[in-house]
């Protein structure tokens, strides 16, 4: 069964001994869930600044795997699985990156209104490191 739902997407990197921080990111958009055999699928579209037409967006969680895949103007498959480190090609207009995500630990917590979803990773950028990171994504059924 698919459900409509509000997904909330804060993405907040950590740098240096301080844990100093950058602004977080975060996108606020309508979309839709499903769960089966053990898997939660959200499915939404988001328009960035700059960038002509809608990517549309797709990620995948269970307690080991969770996969981020963005399709349109920019094109990405980000797979967390706790304890690796996966390798993956982001394409944006402005050119390609190569990205490494090493995920420290996944968890998700299901409620009466939705679920929450948190990831901790290490991110490299073309084969350097560059932060420390966290992606909190919460989904809120509409009633």
């Amino acid at each position: 069964m698919t459900r409509e739902v509000l997904i909330s997407i804060k993405g907040l990197q950590f740098e240096g001994p301080a844990e100093e921080h950058h602004e977080p990111v975060e996108l606020m958009v309508g979309g839709s869930y499903s769960f089966e055999d053990g898997v939660h699928h959200l499915l939404y579209e988001e328009e960035m600044e700059g960038m002509p037409g809608k990517i549309c967006s797709r990620i995948t969680a269970t307690p080991e795997r969770v996969q981020l895949s963005k399709e349109g103007g920019m094109a990405v498959s980000m797979v967390f699985e706790q304890g690796q480190k996966n390798l993956s090609s982001y394409r944006t207009p402005f050119g390609n990156l190569m990205i490494a995500i090493d995920t420290t630990d996944i968890r998700i917590r299901e409620h009466e209104d939705g679920l929450d979803i948190e990831v901790f990773y290490h991110l490299d950028m073309n084969y350097e490191y560059f932060a420390d990171c966290r992606v909190l994504i919460g989904v809120k059924f509409k009633n």
